[in-house]
């Protein structure tokens, strides 16, 4: 027996062995064919399960899952699923296939020419597909009936073609297939018709699915011809209810279809002005609203830029409204006539950049007004004084508040601080009152009894009465702080938020950074932490989960879930707690993963949830409300077990500063402990908490994928950062270089000949400072980095048209004054001033799109350590911005193959690629093969 215990063991020895050899290292193959899940549901029953499933490059798939009986049905292509609020039917969008889209493209096809998307409808009970092809949208209603409507530009076959009723079907011949633009089919699995509607404009469903309402248009000769149509779904008639010469614009249906509202114009220039008209109770079109209706400003009318719907109870429309559109002024000067320019001017509250970013948006800018229905009238809500009102997501209730933040647009250019006043807004009459001046943050209950509002002055909560508009502080003998605890730039630190609302704004539930309060907007009652300061006892950080999109108010008396994040370990899961009194929460589930996605079932207790760690894919997990006998619902990964993958370990030290910090070790799969290993060294601020996060393979739109480095025989070393304000340089070099010698008294497996420093953006600026102070590291990567902060101090992020000041005085880069009143700390903190000490080999990325960080950063310090004799290469991608778009694949690739190949020679000694060596010439930019990278 010991004999064949042994031939037992050694078998299963050796076949375990052999197993671990024939798992092969990452390749740059993988990151096309590595699958993503993306948008996981669950239908409102809790039986089926939808998702995608995406490869990094190519063609993807909708999974379709019957959870109760395990019937698998897989889509190839589907994409953008909505489920039927019934749970009988899914509709989604099918691309073409890749192969075709590439060909168009490449063949440069003409618009009518390129593959379109089609539209497939699959019935959960027979598991049949229906396909429609040549779709451009498609609606559902959102709850109730299966009902689909898309529009198509392709051939409809149409068995009852509704837009010609009035005349006898020809039962005799078949139609013959005609392609159109603008048809709405409408459909519901089961009915033999495809019911099809010409020359539609827009449509929109009631949200029961009793009423699809659409516009259509056709030009007869020099005149436009338009309807506004309503289909009845228990009927499956169409309604004509106007109709005439003109343009139709915007359209809303109530929720429970009885009502519409529709802008018409009959203008024929191209800046249209709209009326307004209400449906109401199979009445005639009302017109509710034009240029000379007495409650809007003078010359204001409807705006079909703005946003129209009812309120959840039909009894009141918003739309917006704006000054009359001036005709187009007749040009009759050549180009060269016109003075092109822009005017500056220092009184200015915006600059001229940022004004530019939303000139499109100013020039469609509306303002809010309502039509009561029952009483006949319309109130406007904002105006010119007071842009931005916002209504409760239901539209009902006696107010809404307005936010306006033009008080300190001039000084957010150097401050950086996101301030605003707030007003109460009377819904009936449109009167204003102020609630607060300046400040970061405030909230109006879903009651609208009180508005709550955080103060950044004195990291209070405060509490108004709408009644009375007595303010009340709600926090100020509340002895945690309820703002960021661990900012450390010089600016504010803000809230931790809000988690919501009891029923008739008896309690609003705030964080700190661990536990939940109750606060009585009152101020009869004191806070009370429901958490019972368990989190901070045990540095577990608890949040509310909202599972329902359409809740108002927290329930106080049936449990709700928490998420839990363990800040030391990194554990997380989730608890369940009843919001009535303090009580020690109800573990649920709590493990060394991350869970993400959580979404319950309407109408059932299935919950789904992704779960993930450095090893494991983060798959779809099906539970019951108690979190009892989860189990795994998806298998998306299973082509992990064949490649090396490695390990991640927390690790922590204490700084220079004697503050103790943490950071993340990752090692190779079949780590030898007796074997050196290169190292990268990846930052950026604080990353330790995504410990358990898996990383999927794909190719770098900036930094390091850490599975593939490890895969590749690496350690990544992920250290966290804190700072002191004016050293941000300073900073991180206290923090990464105590950690990097941390690791290497302690592992004598770390190689300390061969370590490299690898950051984008922030962590950029770092990787570049970094070698301006050690020689340590064998080589580095800087992507976007900031290299003169003297330089960079007065430019503009032209992703958003502000001036750079605020990031250096306030925000991230830390320096705490400004560049006349602190120039040394601009100076000491800039790695160009510092470029002669650079002996690291230096490889950066900044392209020549960055609206983020100026592009001439990256060029400055390039330069300089060129004319220094110093190796140095900056990989410029053309047309791209801070990090490499998502979509741009090509990009990404180089990127990741020209970042390990940097990396491979100066710590594995492999050869140097033609580009290091030589560089591209200009000239061999457009005949270099992009393969020789390799």
């Amino acid at each position: 027996m010991k004999k064949l215990f042994l031939s037992m063991f050694l078998v299963w020895f050796a076949a375990g062995v052999f197993a671990q050899q024939e798992k092969k290292p990452l390749t740059f193959d993988n990151f096309n064919t590595w699958k993503h899940i993306r948008q996981p549901q669950i239908s409102e029953n809790g039986q089926y399960l939808v998702y995608e499933l995406k490869p990094g490059h190519g063609d993807g798939s909708l999974i379709i899952k019957d959870m109760a009986s395990n019937y698998i049905d897989t889509i190839a292509r589907g994409y953008g699923a909505k489920l039927a609020g019934n749970s009988s039917i899914v509709t989604f969008k099918i691309k073409p296939p890749l192969a075709l889209r590439r060909e168009a493209e490449v063949k440069k096809f003409k618009k009518d020419k390129q593959p379109k998307d089609s539209i497939g409808i699959y019935s959960f009970k027979t598991h049949s597909l229906v396909k429609y092809p040549n779709a451009e949208s498609f609606e559902i209603p959102e709850e109730g009936a299966d009902w689909v409507a898309f529009l198509s530009d392709g051939k409809i076959e149409s068995p009852a073609d509704t837009t010609k009723t009035d005349q006898p079907k020809d039962t005799k011949k078949k139609k013959k297939e005609k392609k159109e633009s603008g048809n709405l089919v409408v459909v519901k699995p089961g009915l033999t018709d495809t019911l099809v509607f010409r020359d539609v404009k827009s449509y929109s469903w009631s949200k029961n699915g009793q009423t699809l309402m659409f516009t259509a248009g056709k030009k007869d000769s020099t005149v436009n011809l338009a309807s506004v149509n309503y289909f009845d779904t228990k009927t499956s008639q169409r309604r004509v209810v106007y109709s005439g010469e003109g343009f139709p614009g915007k359209i809303a249906v109530s929720e429970a279809g009885d009502r519409g509202a529709f802008l018409f114009s009959k203008d024929t220039v191209e800046n249209k002005t709209y009326d307004l008209y209400l449906l109401a109770n199979d009445a005639e079109p009302k017109l509710i609203a034009d240029t000379v209706t007495a409650t809007l400003p003078k010359d204001w009318a409807p705006s079909e830029n703005g946003k129209m719907n009812f309120s959840k109870d039909g009894k009141r429309l918003f739309f917006g409204t704006a000054p009359k559109p001036e005709p187009e002024p007749e040009d009759s000067l050549m180009s060269s006539e016109k003075a092109r320019l822009d005017i500056w001017a220092w009184t200015d509250k915006e600059l001229q950049p940022r004004q530019k970013i939303n000139l499109k948006k100013e020039k469609k800018r509306t303002y809010l007004a309502v039509y009561d229905i029952e009483k006949g009238n319309i109130t406007q809500l904002a105006d010119k004084d007071l842009k931005m009102v916002r209504t409760k997501r239901t539209g009902e209730g006696e107010y809404a508040y307005g936010v306006d933040p033009v008080p300190y647009e001039r000084a957010m250019s150097w401050t950086g601080l996101d301030r605003d006043d707030y007003y109460l807004v009377n819904i009936s009459t449109g009167e204003k009152k102020l609630l607060v001046k300046g400040i970061m943050r405030g909230w109006l209950g879903p009651d609208q009894r009180y508005f709550v509002y955080y103060n950044w002055q004195d990291s209070i909560y405060y509490s108004v009465n709408t009644k009375t508009m007595q303010a009340l502080a709600l926090t100020s003998q509340v002895n945690v702080l309820m703002c960021n605890e661990l900012n450390d730039m010089p600016t504010p630190a803000g809230p931790y938020g809000v988690a919501g609302w009891a029923k008739d704004d008896k309690y609003v539930f705030v964080y700190d950074r661990y536990d939940i309060w109750r606060l009585d907007p009152s101020g009869k009652e004191q806070p009370a932490n429901l958490t019972e300061g368990y989190g901070r006892k045990h540095q577990m950080k608890f949040r509310y989960v909202k599972l329902d999109p359409e809740e108002e108010y927290i329930s106080t008396k049936t449990p709700v879930l928490l998420s839990v994040f363990q800040e030391k370990t990194k554990q997380a899961g989730y608890a369940s707690l009843r919001m009535n009194k303090p009580a020690t929460p109800n573990m649920l589930l709590l493990g060394d993963y991350t869970f993400r996605n959580t979404a319950k079932a309407k109408n059932a207790k299935q919950i789904i949830f992704t779960r993930e760690s450095f090893t494991d894919y983060p798959d779809v997990w099906k539970t019951n409300d108690r979190f009892a006998n989860y189990q795994k619902e998806t298998e998306a990964d299973p082509q992990q077990k064949d490649y090396l993958w490695g390990s991640a370990e927390l690790v922590s030290w204490t700084n220079l500063d004697g503050v103790q910090l943490q950071g993340l070790l990752y090692k190779p799969e079949n780590f030898d402990p007796s074997k050196k290993y290169p190292m990268m060294v990846y930052f950026y601020e604080r990353s330790s908490d995504s410990f358990h996060r898996y990383w999927t393979p794909s190719p770098s739109r900036s930094i390091i994928n850490k599975p593939f480095y490890t895969s590749n025989g690496y350690l990544v070393f992920v250290p966290d950062i804190v700072y002191t304000t004016g050293y941000p340089g300073q900073s991180a070099y206290d923090c990464i270089m105590s950690g990097v010698h941390a690791l290497m008294e302690k592992y004598s497996f770390v190689d300390a000949k061969h370590m490299a420093l690898q950051g984008q953006s922030w962590g950029g600026y770092q990787t570049a400072y970094l070698v301006t102070q050690t020689n340590l590291f064998a080589a580095a990567m800087a992507g976007a980095p900031v290299s003169n902060m003297t330089s960079a101090y007065g430019g503009i992020r032209w992703g958003s048209g502000l001036s750079r000041m605020f990031q250096y005085e306030h925000s991230q880069s830390r320096l705490g004054g400004t560049l006349w009143n602190k120039p040394w700390r601009y100076i000491e903190n800039s790695p160009l001033f510092y470029a002669d000490k650079v002996h690291t080999p230096l490889l950066m990325m900044h392209n020549d799109h960055d609206t983020a960080v100026p592009w001439y950063q990256g060029i400055e310090f390039f330069v300089a350590l060129r004319r220094l004799n110093q190796p140095v290469w900056m990989l410029s991608y053309n047309d791209e911005p801070h990090n490499l778009k998502a979509d741009s694949w090509g990009d990404r690739m180089d990127l990741s193959i020209r970042m390990k190949q940097f990396f491979d020679h100066y710590l594995k000694g492999a050869p140097e690629p033609r580009w290091m060596k030589s560089g591209r010439p200009a000239i061999d930019k457009d005949t270099d093969d992009a393969m020789e990278i390799r």
